[in-house]
């Protein structure tokens, strides 16, 4: 049984009426034989639904619930008192590369026939960093058309998500916030200088920072310290959920390819870690995958390696080796492979496009895993 929440017949109506109403009917009108899948689609609309989620699932009845919702607010964290111990929460991020060529039916092969189709692959991995992986948008049939349903898309999350939510007052406030920083992925925030280009309180852009980071817009990196309490007063560094926005909704004529470059990095290593953060003093590192006695690495990225900008990039990457004690680190370029030693540390240059296609960059989901 599918049932979409979002409908305006549900309107008004208490929880436990509505569903057991569906439920009754359901079983009435089908005569459903052995366990029962039941599917509730945007379940955040109604108040108190995990109460009744709850008492079904006490009931011990033979049925599966998958409850699905577009709104952050159905985060675990939101309702882990009443289903702790019974929920599995399974996020669902754009596409990522090797999801992206799939849905364009491009036949990846193995790895060792990817020399012989690098070309095309480069054809597609730019269309993938400039317009990123939305399965809606990768499918429409103009960039115009993409355009539109990514500023839908945005206006939803400001408007129906965020400001609905919260009671945000200041919506147009808010969406100017989310076009800046959306403007400037990659870049450490200031709330500071935020504040005086939007004309902002300082306060209120921290407020409306932390409601897009809930909302999944934004993600945002603390600057690496093994003080808990410095990282969390520290400046951070805020990337784009996926690199069609960046290009759809900025006013930028051609956006910088190192920043899209970063940010498909940083989405692709927050599908695989929890804990990812940049690190800066005298020099910068772009990402630091530090979760201790676990598992530790270090990453900048650059759309290409030159002699402008060589010193700088592999001083950032040896700066953020030396600051969790590892010998080695990883420098992605655009399409770029090299390896070299750099005061005690081995530094891989590698092609973005190869990490991202190659298993080790891709977390495993086993869908038995999710019952």
């Amino acid at each position: 049984m599918f049932i979409h929440l979002e409908q305006a017949l549900f309107t008004g109506m208490d929880t436990g009426q509505i569903l057991d109403r569906l439920m009754d009917e359901y079983r009435q009108l089908r005569n459903p034989q052995g366990r029962v899948y039941v599917f509730l689609d945007e379940i955040q609309t109604l108040q108190g639904w995990e109460i009744w989620l709850k008492y079904r699932y006490d009931l011990r009845q033979k049925i599966k619930f998958f409850i699905t919702g577009s709104n952050s607010r159905l985060l675990s964290s939101e309702f882990a008192t009443c289903l702790t111990g019974w929920v599995i929460e399974h996020g669902l991020t754009p596409f990522n590369f090797r999801e992206y060529l799939a849905f364009r039916e491009f036949e990846l092969g193995e790895p060792e026939e990817w020399v012989l189709k690098k070309e095309a692959i480069l054809y597609h991995f730019e269309q993938y960093m400039q317009m990123g992986g939305m399965p809606e948008v990768v499918g429409a049939p103009s960039q115009d058309v993409a355009r539109t349903l990514l500023t839908s898309t945005f206006d939803s999350i400001i408007y129906k998500n965020i400001v609905l939510r919260f009671n945000v007052r200041q919506a147009e406030t808010l969406r100017k916030l989310g076009l800046y920083l959306i403007g400037q992925a990659g870049n450490i925030s200031n709330l500071k200088k935020i504040g005086v280009i939007l004309e902002m309180d300082r306060n209120t852009v921290r407020d409306f920072q932390g409601y897009l980071e809930t909302s999944l817009m934004i993600h945002v990196l603390n600057k690496f310290d093994f003080s808990e309490k410095r990282q969390l007063l520290s400046q951070k560094k805020t990337y784009v959920c996926d690199n069609g926005f960046i290009n759809g909704l900025t006013f930028q004529f051609s956006p910088d390819r190192g920043d899209l470059l970063e940010n498909l990095v940083q989405s692709q290593l927050g599908r695989a870690h929890q804990r990812i953060y940049y690190y800066k003093n005298r020099s910068e590192c772009d990402f630091i995958v530090y979760d201790f006695k676990r598992e530790a690495a270090v990453y900048q990225v650059c759309y290409e390696l030159t002699e402008n900008n060589k010193n700088r990039e592999i001083r950032g990457l040896v700066a953020g080796c030396k600051i969790i004690n590892l010998n080695e680190g990883t420098i992605f370029t655009w399409d770029q492979t090299e390896e070299f030693e750099h005061s005690g540390v081995r530094v891989h240059v590698k092609p973005v496009w190869e990490w991202m296609l190659a298993p080790s960059a891709i977390p495993s989901t086993n869908p038995e895993s999710l019952g």
